[in-house]
């Protein structure tokens, strides 16, 4: 046999083993994507199944879904123990996000025993990879002296790092310590987003609207309901959307939520605002930020003032892996994905 014939063989068992390859990462994918198709429904016990199975062949994305399932108890009996044992599998095989929520519950002493100084080493290990929330919730601990010697230089530079990102938490914190926002300061992104692996693109965020300063303050779930939103929707709507800020202003906050939700699953972008804000505050329901956060983009993608207001606030309390899940969950109208109220 001449060097050119095995020379031709080699690569050709070498295309075929990336070719083996590729199959095996795209039907991966395909499973992981199936995974979000069935939270999207609100499969959580299908979605459950499907990201577990990843999680035991090691996709780091899945085990940290699946943590957060057993986290939360959706479609699974909740067991933080369990969730927090995958968050540290991931985070030591480097997810970065991962690492955060090792930190957060280790803080907590959320299925494990709370341990601040572990809490501030995880912290730091992320922060060091570059997560912003976890640079801010380290910076934080060094103003308290808890679990790291209090140290505010350290976290006025954590800060100025986190700020230089445009995290917005970061530059809120550097101007309540009077401390000037860095010029160079940009918008963040997360176009490496550790839910979806290194190729993940993420959607582009809503563009900023600047609103006159009487409509700039931020929305409550028992705002008035004014004249411009009642003309904005059908009379029936109108008054269920009635019927639900009476319950909440009369204490009747599980009530009201039935009423918005309702009228959220319609469409009626106020109600979605509402429903995100109670699910925010966890008032009538069960506090789930991603859940806040994909109400706030379906309703900021109709124009809703009050969400453009408040969708930043809430993104900024979730890592680029939370936002993801929240991206994966809006269903955005033909054309509506950057229209200003």
């Amino acid at each position: 046999m001449t060097m050119f014939v095995r020379g031709l063989i080699v690569l050709a068992c070498a295309l075929a083993l990336a070719a083996c390859a590729t199959n095996v990462v795209q039907e991966k994918a395909t499973r992981f994507d199936q995974g979000i198709a069935a939270y999207d429904a609100g499969d959580f016990a299908q979605a459950y199944q499907i990201w577990s199975k990843l999680a035991d062949e090691n996709d780091l994305a899945a085990m940290r879904n699946t943590a957060n399932l057993l986290r939360q108890g959706k479609g699974v009996a909740k067991d933080e123990h369990a969730a927090f044992e995958l968050y540290k599998e991931a985070a030591e095989k480097g997810l970065v996000t991962a690492m955060a929520n090792v930190a957060d519950m280790y803080l907590a002493g959320e299925g494990v025993a709370r341990d601040p100084k572990a809490a501030a080493g995880w912290y730091a290990r992320a922060g060091i990879a570059g997560l912003s929330l976890a640079q801010v919730r380290l910076a934080d601990l060094y103003l308290q002296g808890t679990g790291v010697g209090k140290d505010r230089a350290k976290a006025q530079a954590l800060l100025e790092r986190a700020a230089r990102n445009g995290y917005a938490p970061a530059q809120a914190r550097l101007r309540d310590m009077g401390v000037t926002l860095p010029p160079e300061t940009q918008p963040s992104s997360s176009s490496d987003d550790p839910w979806r692996g290194s190729n993940y693109v993420a959607p582009s965020e809503p563009r900023p609207v600047v609103l006159p300063a009487e409509q700039a303050h931020r929305p409550v779930p028992g705002d008035a309901l004014t004249p411009d939103m009642v003309s904005s929707m059908g009379a029936d709507d109108a008054i269920v959307m009635k019927e639900g800020l009476t319950a909440y202003q009369a204490g009747n906050k599980v009530s009201a939520f039935t009423s918005w939700r309702q009228e959220a699953d319609k469409g009626v972008p106020e109600a979605q605002t509402r429903v995100a804000l109670l699910y925010a505050r966890g008032e009538g329901t069960k506090r789930d930020m991603i859940e806040a956060y994909h109400w706030l983009r379906l309703a900021a993608a109709q124009g809703n003032a009050g969400a453009w207001i408040e969708l930043p606030q809430v993104a900024a309390e979730l890592s680029p892996a939370e936002r993801a899940m929240g991206e994966s969950i809006v269903r955005l109208p033909n054309g509506a994905q950057n229209k200003p109220p």
